[in-house]
């Protein structure tokens, strides 16, 4: 892995279009970015606040922005819940490239990092407004719809080919 010429982030993927994931460091000027990004889209329209709770759990993540010519456009926070197993969540894309396949390009780019690192098996909840979306990215419902931060959200799980039994 390269490190990016900018303190705070290591440069994951490139490609000759201008889109560039990158692996944001708690704490950088990068974070405080993606954290911007994550308000105005998931919590303003919410009118929720960040807890201090949060933002502990938060330091035990990894956190990955898609850039599109040194642009942040979205955001994915990654849990790793046990090895070869991760869980997706704060997904959020900036409100004028949605609709645009950008979601799209964040979770392909986010998947093949972490299959690259031995990750089989994605999970995440997704609001029930927006399952279509990762039903799309061959993402399959499991359980009944929940609460979740006062909105109705389904579980979704993905298996990469050859872990189906998992």
């Amino acid at each position: 892995m390269r490190v990016h010429p900018f303190p705070g982030m290591n440069r994951i993927s490139k490609d000759i279009d201008g889109w560039e994931l990158r692996e944001v460091f708690v704490e950088s000027l990068e974070y405080r970015e993606l954290l911007r990004l994550r308000f105005n889209e998931l919590r303003r329209p919410l009118d929720l606040e960040w807890t201090e709770a949060e933002g502990q759990a938060d330091k035990l993540d990894r956190h990955f922005g898609l850039y599109h010519e040194e642009v942040l456009v979205g955001s994915v926070v990654v849990v790793t819940l046990d090895p070869g197993f991760a869980k997706l969540r704060q997904i959020a894309v900036a409100k004028p490239q949605q609709g645009h396949g950008v979601g799209q390009r964040l979770m392909i780019a986010i998947e093949n990092l972490l299959a690259r690192e031995g990750v089989k098996r994605f999970e995440l909840n997704a609001r029930v407004d927006v399952a279509e979306f990762y039903d799309t990215l061959n993402y399959h419902r499991k359980g009944e719809i929940f609460e979740e931060i006062g909105l109705p959200h389904v579980k979704m799980i993905k298996l990469l080919r050859g872990n189906e039994s998992a």
